[in-house]
Order: C-alpha cells, then sequence, then structure tokens
C-alpha cells in the first residue's frame, strides 16, 4: 500500500469514526468511600476521556447508577482532539455512600437530571459572592480576604471570617495585599471556582483558589505561595491564614491523630496549640510526642461548628494550627519551627478544607474525611482503548504482566520513599565539620511529592540531592493509577505532579529572566542555581498534562506551557547537544501540540528533530543517549510523516537489532516503534523481551527510567498501528531566542 493510499484510507476511517456525535458505549466509574463516613450528596469531580469523533462540544452526557436512576451533572472539556471532538470531559456530581461502601456509576449519551440544589455566583463591584444553599459568603475585590461575611442558611449575624493571610520573610511581616485579579472559573450549577492573584508584597505573590459545592457548607481553598525576591534565598519564618470567629465563641474541640482515634475536650481561655515538627514528632500545647497530626480540627459550642482540614499536613511539616475561643489560625509554614530557605522563583501549594455548619448537617465526624476529595475510577481498560492519555494499556491481555510490575514498583517505591535516610544539612554541599539533621522520608514542604538519591549523604550533586522527579516520575504514577485505578497511587502522583510545577519550575530569575517557565534538572535543596540552570536533556512535560487530564486542575496545562515556551525559545539558539538534549525537547514539545493543537510547538520539535539528525547519525545506536534522541524522532514522525525522520529511525532501527546483546533498553522504544510501523516481527519480538526484562527497582530514578520505558513499549506493541500524516515537506521555521 502506498503512502498515499494509507493517509486515504486513514482520512476516510476518521471520517466513519468521527459521523455519529455523542454515541459511545457506557463508560464504567467506580467511587469507594475510604474514611468510614456516610455521606450524602457529596461531591464528586471526575474527568473522563473519550476515543476521537465520539462526543462532539455541547452533546449532552449524563451519570447513572446501579440501578439505572440518572444524577445531576455539570460538565466541561478539557481538551479535544483535531476534529473538535472531546477528548477529556470533567464532570462534577453529587453521590450517597455509606460507610467503605462503594458504587458503580456509568457515563451514557443523554440528559441529565436537573440538580435539586445550586451553587450560585454573583459579581458585583466589591465582589464575588457564593451561595451553596447552607453557606454563604463573599470574595472581595477591593481588599485581600479569601472569604468574609461567612455565614449559615438563615441567620443574618456573620459567622466568620475575613480569612486572611500573612507572610514573614526575614523578619518582615507582611500581610496578604488587595487582589490584583480576581475570576470565577467554574460557576456551577454542581461546582463554583473562583480564584484571585496577588502580592503579598516585596517579590512575595499568591494564587488562592476556592471551590464552593452545591448544598455543602465546605469551601476547599488552595493557595500557591511564589517567591520572586531577587535574592538567591530567603528565610520564611511564617505563612499562615487566620480564619475570625464572630459568632458564639466555641467551648468544645476535635482534633484528630493518623492512624488513632479523634481527641476531644473543652477549650480552655488559653486556646490549643497542635504543631507538627516534621513527619515524626508533633506537640499539642508545646508537649512534643512521637506520631503524626491527622490534620484536621473542628470547634463546636452552642453555635455552628466551625472546622478546618489541610491535606497532607505531617507530610509537608512543619504546619500547625491553633485554636482559640475568637479564631482558627492554620500556618503552612508554622512560627515554631526555624525559617526554611525559600529560593527564587520556587512556588508551594497548600489545600485544605474550612467548613461552618449547625449540627446535623455533615454526618457524624465529616471532619476526618473532609481533606481528601473522593476518587471517581475511570474503567482502566476504556481509558486504554480510548487513546486520550497518551503511553495509557490496559489491565489484560499482552500488556497485563507489565500493568503488575509497574503497580508492584510503585508501591515499592512509596514504602522506600518514607524511609529513605538522608542528612538535611541545608547546604548544597556539606563537608564532614556541617552539624547533621538527619531526617527520614521524602516529606517536608519542599520535598513531598519528590525523591531522594540513596545514601545518607549522597554525593550524586551536593550531599541533600533530589531527583527533581527526572525522567518524570509524576507520568509514571499517572499510567500506573490508569491502569489499575489503586487510589495510593493516584494520591503519590497528585503530590508528584505538584512539587514539579511548584518546587522543580523556575518561576522566577532575575538575573536569567528567560529561564522563566523551565524546569530544574535534578539538585540540591530541589531549586538551586549554584550548580547551573536549565538542561535540555532533564525536561518534561508529559507528566503534568497527564495530571490535567485526569484531575483537571489547568495548572498542570500551564506548567506543561511554560517548559514547552522555554523550548520554542531555545529551538533557533540551541546549537551542539548531547542526543537526549535533542530528544528530550522534541517529546516535550510534541506532548504539549497533542495537548493544545498549537503549531508552534510541532514547528519547534521538528527543528529539534533536524538539528539532532544532523549531529548524531543513526549508525550510533550502541550510545543510550541516542535511543532518546531515537524515541523522540519516533514521537516527531509520528506527528509530521516526515520521510527524512522515518529513514533516519529505519536505519536505527537495523543497527540496534545487529547488536541487541549489547543495547541499553533504552534504545528499544524507538526500535518498538518501527516495529509497530512496519510490522517486522523480529524488532516486535525484541522490544516487548526488552520491556518483560525491565528493572522497575523501588527507589525514583529505576522506577522513573525503566517504568516510561515500558509503558512506552507496550503501547506502541498493543496499540492500533502508528497512523503518521502523509510525508510533505516541512518548513523549518527560524527561531529567535
Amino acid at each position: 500500500m502506498t503512502d498515499r493510499l494509507a493517509a486515504l484510507c486513514v482520512l476516510l476511517i476518521t471520517a466513519l469514526v468521527s459521523t455519529p456525535a455523542g454515541a459511545f458505549t457506557p463508560i464504567a466509574v467506580t467511587v469507594r468511600e475510604p474514611d468510614g463516613l456516610a455521606r450524602r450528596h457529596w461531591p464528586l469531580t471526575v474527568s473522563v476521556p473519550f476515543p476521537r469523533g465520539a462526543l462532539h462540544r455541547g452533546a449532552p452526557v449524563k451519570l447513572v447508577d446501579e440501578r439505572g436512576a440518572g444524577a445531576a451533572v455539570q460538565a466541561r472539556p478539557l481538551a479535544t482532539w483535531p476534529d473538535g471532538s472531546v477528548r477529556w470531559l470533567l464532570i462534577d456530581t453529587q453521590v450517597d455512600l455509606d460507610e467503605h461502601s462503594e458504587r458503580r456509576l456509568r457515563v451514557e449519551p443523554g440528559r441529565s437530571p436537573a440538580p435539586a440544589a445550586s451553587v450560585r455566583v454573583t459579581e458585583g463591584k466589591q465582589g464575588m459572592v457564593i451561595d451553596t444553599g447552607p453557606i454563604r459568603l463573599t470574595v472581595p475585590k477591593q481588599h485581600f480576604a479569601i472569604v468574609e461575611d461567612l455565614r449559615v442558611h438563615g441567620s443574618d449575624r456573620v459567622g466568620a471570617g475575613p480569612l486572611g493571610a500573612t507572610l514573614v520573610a526575614d523578619e518582615h511581616t507582611m500581610q496578604a495585599q488587595p487582589p490584583t485579579r480576581v475570576a470565577a472559573t467554574e460557576k456551577g450549577p454542581l461546582r463554583a471556582a473562583v480564584q484571585l492573584e496577588g502580592t503579598y508584597g516585596d517579590g512575595f505573590d499568591y494564587v488562592v483558589r476556592i471551590e464552593a459545592y452545591a448544598g455543602q457548607p465546605m469551601l476547599r481553598i488552595s493557595h500557591t505561595f511564589i517567591n520572586r525576591h531577587p535574592t538567591p534565598y530567603v528565610g520564611l519564618a511564617r505563612l499562615g491564614v487566620e480564619l475570625p470567629l464572630a459568632g458564639v465563641p466555641p467551648s468544645h474541640y476535635r482534633y484528630g491523630l493518623a492512624g488513632g482515634r479523634a481527641v476531644g475536650g473543652r477549650l480552655s481561655d488559653a486556646g490549643l496549640r497542635l504543631y507538627q515538627s516534621d513527619n515524626e514528632k508533633y506537640a499539642v500545647d508545646g508537649k512534643m510526642g512521637a506520631g503524626k497530626l491527622a490534620g484536621w480540627i473542628e470547634a463546636n459550642g452552642t453555635g455552628p461548628a466551625v472546622g478546618l482540614a489541610a491535606r497532607w499536613m505531617w507530610e509537608q511539616y512543619p504546619q500547625s494550627i491553633g485554636l482559640q475561643r475568637d479564631r482558627l489560625v492554620y500556618d503552612l509554614w508554622s512560627p515554631e519551627a526555624e525559617p526554611g530557605r525559600a529560593g527564587v522563583g520556587a512556588a508551594k501549594t497548600h489545600e485544605f478544607v474550612i467548613w461552618t455548619a449547625p449540627e446535623r448537617v455533615l454526618p457524624q465526624d465529616a471532619a476526618e474525611g473532609m481533606a481528601r476529595p473522593l476518587l471517581g475510577v475511570v474503567d482502566p481498560t476504556w481509558v486504554a482503548r480510548s487513546g486520550a492519555l497518551p503511553q495509557a494499556i490496559a489491565p489484560q491481555g499482552a500488556t497485563e504482566p507489565f500493568v503488575r510490575t509497574a503497580l508492584a514498583a510503585a508501591h515499592r517505591y512509596l514504602q522506600r520513599n518514607a524511609i529513605e535516610r538522608w542528612d538535611d544539612c541545608g547546604a548544597v554541599r556539606c563537608d564532614a565539620a556541617t552539624p547533621e539533621r538527619p531526617r527520614t522520608g521524602a516529606f517536608g514542604m519542599w520535598n513531598w511529592g519528590d525523591w531522594n538519591f540513596r545514601g545518607y549523604r549522597d554525593t550524586t550533586k551536593g550531599t541533600d540531592s533530589w531527583g527533581n522527579l527526572e525522567y518524570d516520575t509524576a507520568y509514571v504514577l499517572a499510567l500506573t493509577y490508569a491502569a489499575t485505578g489503586d487510589a495510593e497511587v493516584h494520591d503519590q502522583m497528585v503530590a508528584a505532579a505538584r512539587h514539579f510545577m511548584d518546587v522543580d519550575t523556575i518561576h522566577a530569575c532575575p538575573p536569567r529572566p528567560e529561564w522563566v517557565g523551565m524546569n530544574h534538572p535534578k539538585n540540591p535543596l530541589h531549586f538551586s542555581f549554584e550548580l547551573g540552570g536549565p538542561d535540555l536533556g532533564h525536561t518534561w512535560t508529559q507528566g503534568s498534562l497527564a495530571y490535567y487530564y485526569l484531575t483537571g486542575d489547568r495548572s498542570g496545562l500551564e506548567a506543561a506551557r511554560g517548559v514547552a515556551d522555554y523550548l520554542v525559545r531555545r529551538a533557533g539558539s540551541f546549537g551542539m547537544g548531547n542526543p537526549r538534549q535533542w530528544g528530550w525537547p522534541q517529546i516535550a514539545l510534541l506532548a504539549v501540540y497533542d495537548a493544545t493543537h498549537e503549531p508552534k510547538y510541532l514547528e519547534a520539535a521538528l527543528a529539534y528533530a533536524r538539528g539532532g539528525m544532523r549531529a548524531h547519525p543513526p549508525t550510533a545506536s550502541v550510545h543510550w543517549k541516542v535511543g532518546i534522541l531515537a524515541d523522540a524522532l519516533a514521537y516527531t514522525h509520528a506527528a509530521t510523516g516526515d520521510a527524512e525522520i522515518k529513514k533516519w529511525l529505519l536505519d536505527y532501527a537495523a543497527g540496534v537489532m545487529q547488536h541487541r546483546a549489547q543495547e541499553d533498553p533504552r534504545a528499544l522504544p524507538a526500535v518498538a516503534y518501527v516495529a509497530a510501523l512496519t510490522g517486522n516481527a523480529a524488532m516486535r519480538e525484541a522490544a516487548r523481551a526488552a520491556a518483560a526484562r525491565l528493572d522497575l527497582g523501588n527507589w525514583g530514578k529505576p522506577f522513573s527510567v525503566n517504568g516510561r520505558l515500558g509503558f512506552r513499549i507496550e503501547s506502541l506493541l498493543s496499540g492500533p498501528a502508528p497512523r503518521a500524516p502523509a510525508p510533505k515537506r516541512h518548513a523549518t521555521k527560524t527561531f529567535r531566542s
């Protein structure tokens, strides 16, 4: 079959598949209650993938339960296919769940019933008014408050607020300033979201996101702190939010301990202070003990209950919660701790929930399940079949053994990450005279979500040497979760992706502003510049995009764009480089092109491909870094159908097959691509055998390197043959830095 005829067949098949808008088979979604709570009308947000052409924009969908009863939904496309059909659809709904129960829902074509309750956002000159039914509040525009005038339904009295924020850096105390932007990013009817952006002053900025839910008295809040102060480091002495309690003063409290029962008592005039100093010790009113706080507290009395639940409190130490009769304080960096080093360009996001409700509005012990959102797991087989998540594979058939391998390795990775010992010396390099600060596990505000190189005082790069998720750990976790639905892997994927977007991304660099948007390579202290700046051989976007697809958090897309825009700027100024410095930019750019369809990313990827082929002939296949370039060229060929790239790949794969015994497994993804492209059985067998031999280890680097190799090879060999566009002449754009 000629290339021209093949391209015509692809166009005909695509047209046939794209014809029936909304004609998809029911999609299974499983929801489990994890905390032993009886939940009623509880918020659930789930991102659902669709094959190309299966769902057109605006086509209605519904969510039905085991008995066929429909539930109200709120839906918004996250990403589309090149033909405009929906690729990922973010669905909000509400579910009833008994303790430790499981619900099996289905997404189907059709209209959903109207919601029984709605959340409303009303925008005025002074601010945004949010009304969920049980509570009403304002997000002001003219002055700073995350929320103010928070009151329960039926009461004219303000119960709490304004929720303010304070930052102390280098002994300089700053209050959050009035926002420069306030916008409603979701307007209901089941979930509403408002985002405010502004500054603390002196180069310290904030981004705050508030989510409210129909019929619920809770608000989910994400606070992102961004350090744009021009000095290399500042001492972060405190970062906290404070909620005044304007109603009836509470008389009692309850708080949680991880793995234990809630602790309660009468609130004294002195109040209550909870402090998590690290992941092994906490203090109550100054009395230190071993263990972990669960991160939630609730104040009760004759008035409505008021509570706060922090997601990952002990994991992101040092944090503290203070309760007094007139206020509730949550310190994201606790003043009880020594000031922490915050590097220029670093950011950090904390997520927490606040609520206020009369008795019996919330289920008993609801505080214990507030911080963690419910997880809706889409059928892994459907995720793989849809093609919407690149490299996703199904948990059965030929790919089943690797899925089992990846899941077992993910759990080993999590276990190892929890016990790895390292020295928190606080410097790039620690000599023998440097005082030791032993730590256990990849925990702490700047560390949570990352992994450390092995060795108490590692010498890979500095002493306190962090992986900065190199080889895209978040992506491997996302693919493992998509293939298994494992909730523990999902949560670690979220932590890893947020760490990459916040800590590992360069948000500011006054001496080198052109670096903004790019990620740090592996580095001591995560964000230090002492050992150099960006490295084109250590950059990736697939994990951030997978996180965006699976959660709907737009920050993932924005982080991926930041990396890709940097790579576009570098495409014309980059000269010499080892093979992976030509390779990884192509993979990163093409992932963003796949998500956005913006030609500049494809054009830049093709420029890196041309440069890489000129610099490195396919005959150098025995070098593993050429394998990275070869795999990148496979991505670029799949997107362009470029004849020159195809010839390079065919020559490369033939060379690998001649020296199979000497080859690093990183040489095999390109061979798998050529096997899928040409139907070469020997190449297919060699690639699959290489995937079967991969050792994913029990720590970050082998898990990330070999995990992504395995998913790449298995997806190429188990999916449809590559459908590259018909070869055509591409003009190479001239880029300027």
